[in-house]
C-alpha cells in the first residue's frame, strides 16, 4: 500500500488538535498514521501547540525525507499557512477529477479531506519531500 492510498483511507475522519487515532487528527498526526500504515516509522513531534513555530514541528518528519521538484502521489507536501507555520499533507491524484491533488487533515473543513491542490492551497506551498528509506 502507498502512503496516498493508506491517507485516503482517513478521508472523512473529523481534525482534532493532536489527533492520533481514526477518531481524530491533526495534519502531522495523518502524515505518521498513513506512514505507518505504508510500513514507515516516522518520529511523532508532539506535543506542540498551535501557535506560530514554523516548520520546527516537521523537522523530525523532513529529516526522513528529501526535497523534490515536482511532486508524486506519496510525497509530503509542505505549506505555510495562517498563523499557525507549517501544514502538512500528502500528494495524491484526485481519483474523480484527476488532477495533482492533497489530502490532510484540515482544521478549517474540520476532517480531513483530498482537495485539488489550487487557490488557497497552491500559494501556501512550500515545498514536496520525498520519504527517504
Amino acid at each position: 500500500m502507498t502512503i496516498d492510498e493508506a491517507a485516503r483511507a482517513y478521508l472523512g475522519v473529523p481534525w482534532r488538535h493532536l489527533g492520533r487515532s481514526a477518531t481524530g487528527l491533526d495534519c502531522i498526526g495523518l502524515v505518521l498514521l498513513a506512514a505507518r500504515d505504508a510500513g514507515r516509522t516516522l518520529p511523532d513531534p508532539a506535543p506542540y501547540a498551535r501557535e506560530p513555530q514554523g516548520t520546527r514541528l516537521l523537522d523530525g518528519i523532513l529529516a526522513h525525507a528529501t526535497r523534490v521538484g515536482t511532486a508524486d502521489p506519496g510525497d509530503v507536501l509542505l505549506f505555510r499557512m495562517g498563523l499557525y507555520g507549517g501544514h502538512v499533507g500528502i500528494a495524491s491524484l484526485h481519483p474523480a477529477w484527476r488532477v495533482p491533488a492533497c489530502i490532510h487533515a484540515y482544521a478549517p473543513h474540520r476532517r480531513v479531506v483530498e482537495q485539488p491542490i489550487e487557490g488557497e492551497l497552491a500559494a501556501a506551498l512550500i515545498g514536496a519531500f520525498r520519504l527517504t528509506e
